[in-house]
């Protein structure tokens, strides 16, 4: 697992449930290991992560974890895991049956750096 780098991404991700817990943990750890650019930090509520802009960050509901790029209508989705059809954003949906699709996520923020997003 990746160290915190702060108590209160710590203090967020232990307040979740088992379930919640584990997908912000798989998806966490795929966005990270992705650049050591990547930073995190909580912003608008929970968990974000970012470089020089917003690249991504977690909106968790009872059922699923979603994980919301804020650019992403302009990334590659070579994986086809993302849904939406709005001018700039894309989610990726995770529920409790799901597996986490690491390559895509770490492609997906790859994707972001490079373009600056």
């Amino acid at each position: 697992m990746i160290a915190y780098h702060s108590n209160d991404i710590e203090d967020y991700v232990n307040g979740l449930t088992d379930f919640q817990r584990k997908a912000v943990l798989e998806i966490r750890e795929a966005v990270l290991s992705a650049d050591s650019r990547v930073k995190e930090g909580i912003k608008w509520g929970s968990i974000a992560f970012f470089h020089k802009k917003n690249i991504c960050g977690y909106r968790i509901a009872k059922n699923h974890v979603t994980i919301l790029f804020m650019e992403g209508a302009s990334l590659q989705d070579k994986f086809h895991i993302l849904a939406g059809d709005g001018v700039k954003a894309r989610t990726y949906k995770v529920t409790e049956k799901d597996t986490v699709h690491k390559k895509a996520l770490t492609d997906l923020v790859c994707q972001c750096l490079e373009k600056g997003l």
